[in-house]
């Protein structure tokens, strides 16, 4: 394996999880048909894969309940809008 590749970021179905183990989307056009096509149809749901903005789902809550576990001591919680910019930032590798 050459070090210097850069690491693949996982293909995971946003509606059920399923992880793609082929060559990055491989399969998800059966997948979705198959499994998620009463939900949305492939041919409006893949551009939003695609995009990373297909809606996840959550298996803890969604993230208004999430942000009220996030209060600080003695102070406000954490608004929706924080937690997406410290998670972006997080992801980004910044502090």
């Amino acid at each position: 394996m050459n070090l210097m590749q850069t690491p693949t970021i996982p293909k995971i179905c946003p509606e059920c999880g399923h992880l793609f183990k082929g060559n990055g989307w491989d399969g998800i056009d059966a997948h979705w048909r198959a499994k998620h096509e009463r939900i949305m149809p492939y041919s409006e749901a893949w551009p939003l894969i695609l995009a990373g903005a297909y809606p996840r789902k959550s298996k803890t809550g969604s993230i208004s309940d999430f942000s009220g576990s996030l209060k600080k001591e003695d102070g406000p919680t954490f608004t929706i809008e924080e937690i997406s910019e410290i998670t972006a930032r997080a992801w980004a590798g910044e502090r």
